[in-house]
């Protein structure tokens, strides 16, 4: 049995342990929590000095925590990693064995997710300390990528700008059709199929829209119904944007 501590109870840290107590290979140790939540199916602490001994203890806290967090543990060389797609293992304090265990998805706690589909990134800094994180993924039932660190930037950089950036479109259209008293409900059988599409066609190959068509009218017209600056000037930059990509 692998043993697992988890250090952290944000959105990671909540499904992760959602993750790791569904599997019956693995055991969860202990759950970190500066804030004590009651949670049945594992012990939760606050005193990250009383951390019992795990195969891998996974820390779960924001990009400039993770230093602060790993400093603080009282043990020595066994296998610490953490979870964020932008810093290094050498984010952890030397004292420990380190590594990278990224879950490559958007989290939140009110959302249920099939795991087995949440591909994770690894890496580690020796490689029996590797096998023990693939091995972690194949208890679990989740694909692993050995992935370096500069190719792990690559990728957050690009589920930013999938995830993040595009979930602020959708927000921008909200309070656009709330500021007209639409419903924003309308618009969720498009973004559903935009969605599906990207499954069975390749991106450039799904692209639609007046910018592609060049339909510089209704690009115009559009451009003069957004009354705030920023977003006029967004809609008029990707605008230009695709028309240079399709302009051949």
């Amino acid at each position: 049995m692998l043993k697992v501590s988890v250090i952290g109870s944000g959105n990671v840290g909540f499904h992760f342990i959602n993750l790791f107590h569904n599997s019956e290979k693995i055991q969860l140790c202990e759950w970190y929590s500066r804030n004590l939540k009651f949670d049945k199916r594992v012990t939760v602490i606050n005193d990250i000095s009383i951390l019992s001994e795990s195969d891998i203890y996974i820390i779960c806290v924001n990009d400039d925590s993770i230093s602060k967090i790993s400093d603080r543990l009282k043990f020595r060389n066994r296998l610490v990693v953490h979870t964020s797609g932008s810093n290094s293992y050498k984010k952890i304090n030397i004292k420990n064995r380190r590594g990278v265990f990224y879950p490559l998805q958007t989290f939140s706690k009110t959302r249920n997710l099939n795991y087995s589909e949440i591909p994770f990134c690894i890496e580690a800094e020796k490689n029996a300390d590797r096998n023990l994180l693939i091995n972690l993924t194949k208890r679990i039932g989740c694909k692993c990528y050995e992935i370096d660190f500069n190719q792990r930037k690559t990728l957050h950089l690009a589920a930013v700008i999938t995830n993040n950036f595009t979930n602020f479109l959708f927000i921008l259209a909200k309070e656009f059709l709330n500021n007209k008293n639409l419903d924003f409900e309308i618009l969720k059988p498009l973004i559903k199929e935009t969605v599906n599409k990207i499954h069975k066609l390749e991106p450039e190959k799904a692209q639609t829209g007046p910018a592609k068509r060049k339909d510089f009218n209704t690009i115009n017209m559009h451009l003069k119904m957004l009354d705030e600056d920023k977003t006029r000037e967004l809609y008029k930059i990707i605008s230009e944007m695709i028309t240079s990509k399709y302009e051949n």
